[in-house]
């Protein structure tokens, strides 16, 4: 058949159609002779089949599935990284597009397979295709290239009605279901028509990032990607890599569809929930997923983590714990940290069911909540300079028996040893009564166990972070390789015995460069910003800044840098503190692809480890000249340094996954459990309800709602401002009269006039001092009032 002949009977076919958006039409992607032979078995599914064959099957699955409350929807996003995929193995599942990438790890195949979308269905029809043990559904249209089978299903899915202002979702998909920008969207309509009550969807984080690479296009009447680089929204980076084709993400309309499901699913008696792990989706209520499978988590050992820092948050060893614990129960992982002034903050649990922030309590109401719980494992992080976490972990061991791993990041006992050596030798004695008993003692690099082990006479199990390889896709170009600054990128604390040093005389010598234009950006916490921001405030070339980033921004700022900087002290305070330290943001750094520029003692855990694996540029000796040296080589040679971040990243994906390290720490740590058959206390929900409502009223941590600058600088504010004017002014009105009546009086009468000048300027400053307490005061009021007014609303 010649070209024209092809078109005719092709435009022949589409007029038996009723859609004739491109996007529901075969691709140049395919010849002529595939498009028109592909149509031509559209046509026949559409006019002949669906009714008589296909609409009795979807009729016969939903008796089939008649008596099944529930059904779980698999998307696609990288949160599925983070979940224990195999609890599904008995549930209900519909997966979606390229979900089959996934198999290889599981021991289960999910119940439904669906695709609606034309670009997925041609660039995967092969794979599809050779899907088996899977009813697959698909859109009549998707005929064209996936083919018909006795698995294979074909409904009648067609463009929205209510477009473009409005969605719709369909009660009844075996005569018609809907587009809503999503195929989640799809499979709700079809798992709503099987008769599930209750949808919960998983792995659908509503987050997009489009790689700088990726070719954009109209080519089928609405936005396409070309991809040009790895996936970093899915859970593998081949999802829709390299020579992939996917239509541009719209979450807004994503959502709008979601909006409309919600509505006609609830109004039914059926729900929706999202159970994904992260993400963004905050359209239908949120449900904890392993919570949702009692049987399969009431063997997991009930965790409970004492440390000084919370699970989560912005510290370092926050971020640690949340990453190697993701994924464990809620209610089988309690946290007790410090709040910051005198309290304890509770969170997980027992308190997990009634309060998802953490709330606030004495060290006796978080010991009775710990004797609640009634942990098999304590996890905890022993610190000098708390030592009301260390009475209180000693407090809750005693009263439920549970054992103790003990986790140790930083020498503290080295640097305790010359600052106070009486506190040493009791931290030393109790330290060692706690190894001794644990069934398992933590460390931070194999360095560290080696030491401890030596020190302590126990072995010691090493544990440092890793990365998520789905969240890092290829590295992009830093400003320096398209023509702008090459730009320098340090992430971290600026503590005076662990990096300050290093990381100024770092940015003296980009200061003093001579040759390409170099910057230094410096992201810290508020702390440091205050402490340190004078030290960097004449340096022309430096930037030092305070950007509250999320995780996606934080891990695009690394990959847009051209070099990234690890900096370690080199005095002998610093080397005694962080020797067997290993930087919990190393993984992530090598990660980026780009260059790491390690400056420390060779000694130091970290810059060793970088030394044996050639991971980096390091400096391991004192002064400006190495650092120097270092940083010009660096800028001298772009193709080397392109190639050091390309073998950092490989190794980081490789060795460094947390898809490897974190089911080992977890296992660990289910090893050294007892067994978790142990009863409960026999305490009724509402009197545990009763102490963490009183704990969130009575025990909310002021410190958070204060502003985080010093008191003096709030002082100064004050006096700069208006009411500072206002109290010089009635302090002149009080002082002048009584100036001019002392200088018409004499030196005896100015004399006597010396008290009450300088009371009044003390006054004038404790006018700016009491006016900053009551703010404060007031604040902290303000916040209690608002904890108490939202937990009298939980409770109505």
């Amino acid at each position: 058949m010649d070209r024209d002949g092809d078109n005719s009977r092709y435009t022949e076919l589409l007029d038996q159609l009723p859609w004739s958006a491109p996007i529901y039409l075969p691709t140049d992607a395919l010849s002529d002779e595939q498009k028109v032979a592909g149509l031509e078995r559209v046509v026949d599914i559409h006019t002949r089949q669906l009714d008589k064959l296909y609409r009795p099957k979807l009729e016969a699955l939903r008796e089939k599935y008649a008596g099944r409350r529930r059904a779980f929807i698999i998307g696609n996003g990288p949160s599925l990284n983070k979940m224990d995929l195999s609890f599904l193995k008995d549930e209900v599942t519909f997966c979606v597009n390229g979900f089959f990438l996934k198999f290889p790890e599981l021991d289960w195949r999910p119940t439904f397979h669906v695709v609606e979308d034309h670009l997925v269905a041609e660039d995967r029809a092969e794979e599809i295709n050779a899907l088996r043990g899977i009813t697959k559904l698909y859109p009549a249209y998707l005929g064209y290239c996936l083919e018909p089978g006795p698995e294979t299903i074909y409904f009648n899915h067609r463009a929205r009605k209510s477009y473009p202002h409005a969605f719709d979702f369909s009660t009844d998909a075996a005569s018609i279901t809907y587009t809503g920008c999503t195929v989640t969207f799809t499979c709700l309509q079809l798992a709503h028509y099987l008769g599930f009550r209750e949808l919960f969807l998983i792995g659908v984080d509503a987050d997009y990032s489009i790689p700088d690479d990726a070719k954009h296009s109209d080519d089928y009447g609405t936005g396409v990607l070309d991809m040009g680089s790895d996936d970093p929204n899915h859970f593998h980076p081949d999802y829709f890599g390299k020579g992939k084709r996917w239509h541009d993400p719209q979450v807004d309309k994503m959502l709008e569809a979601y909006q409309e499901a919600r509505g006609v699913i609830e109004r039914t008696g059926c729900k929706v929930y999202n159970a994904t792990v992260g993400g963004k989706l905050e359209v239908f209520p949120r449900r904890d997923y392993t919570s949702l499978f009692p049987s399969k988590t009431e063997t997991t050992p009930r965790l409970l983590v004492v440390d000084m820092t919370p699970v989560g948050g912005v510290t370092a060893t926050g971020a640690l714990k949340q990453t190697l614990l993701e994924g464990w129960p809620t209610e089988h992982c309690m946290h007790i940290s410090s709040d910051g002034i005198s309290g304890f903050a509770c969170q997980g649990g027992p308190v997990a069911p009634h309060e998802p922030a953490a709330i606030y309590t004495s060290a006796e109401e978080a010991a009775r909540l710990a004797g609640y719980y009634q942990p098999d494992l304590i996890l905890y992080r022993p610190l000098p300079e708390k030592p009301q976490l260390h009475a209180l972990l000693n407090d809750i061991a005693a009263k439920t028996g549970a054992p103790v791993v003990s986790w140790i990041m930083d020498d503290w006992l080295a640097r305790l040893e010359t600052t106070d050596q009486a506190k040493h030798a009791d931290w030393l004695g109790e330290i060692k009564r706690l190894t001794k008993d644990a069934p398992l003692n933590l460390s931070i690099s194999e360095a560290m166990s080696e030491e401890l082990e030596t020190r302590l006479g126990r072995p010691f199990t090493a544990f440092a972070n890793g990365i998520d390889p789905a969240e890092w896709s290829e590295p992009v170009e830093g400003p320096g390789d398209t023509g702008g600054p090459v730009t320098i990128r340090y992430a971290g604390g600026l503590a005076e015995d662990m990096t300050l040093a290093t990381v100024l005389e770092v940015a003296r010598s980009v200061e003093e460069l001579d040759g390409p234009d170099v910057r230094l950006e410096i992201n810290t916490r508020q702390h440091w910003f205050n402490r340190h921001d004078h030290l960097f405030s004449g340096l022309k070339r430096t930037s030092l800044s305070v950007a509250e980033l999320s995780r996606e921004e934080y891990i695009d700022w690394l990959k847009r840098a051209d070099i990234l900087l690890l900096a370690y002290n080199f005095d002998e305070a610093s080397l005694r503190y962080v020797r067997y330290s290993m930087a919990n943001k190393l993984p992530e750094l090598l990660a980026s692809g780009k260059p790491v520029l390690a400056i420390g003692p060779a000694e130091q855990a970290t810059i060793a480890f970088l030394g044996r694996s050639g991971l980096a540029v390091r400096v391991t000796e004192p002064g400006r000249g190495p650092v120097d040296a270092a940083v010009a080589s660096l800028l001298a040679d772009p193709a080397a340094r392109k190639a050091l971040g390309s073998k950092a990243r490989e190794f980081a994906l490789d060795e460094l996954s947390l898809e490897t390290i974190r089911p080992r720490f977890q296992k660990a740590l289910i090893s050294a459990a007892r067994p978790s058959d142990a009863p409960r206390a026999d305490v009724s929900e509402k009197a545990i309800y009763s102490l963490v409502r009183k704990g969130q009223e009575r025990h909310v941590d002021p410190q958070s709602y204060l502003p985080q600058q010093s008191r003096l600088k709030r002082i100064a504010k004050f006096y700069a401002g208006w009411r500072g004017a206002v109290a010089g002014l009635g302090l002149a009105v009080f002082l002048v009269p009584l100036l001019m009546f002392g200088v018409s009086t004499g030196w005896l009468g100015r004399f006597a006039l010396v008290a009450p000048v300088l009371a009044g300027a003390g006054a004038f400053f404790m006018i700016g001092y009491l006016y900053t307490v009551l703010i404060d005061h007031i604040t902290i009021l303000e916040k209690r009032l608002e904890a108490v007014e939202r937990r009298a609303g939980n409770q109505g």
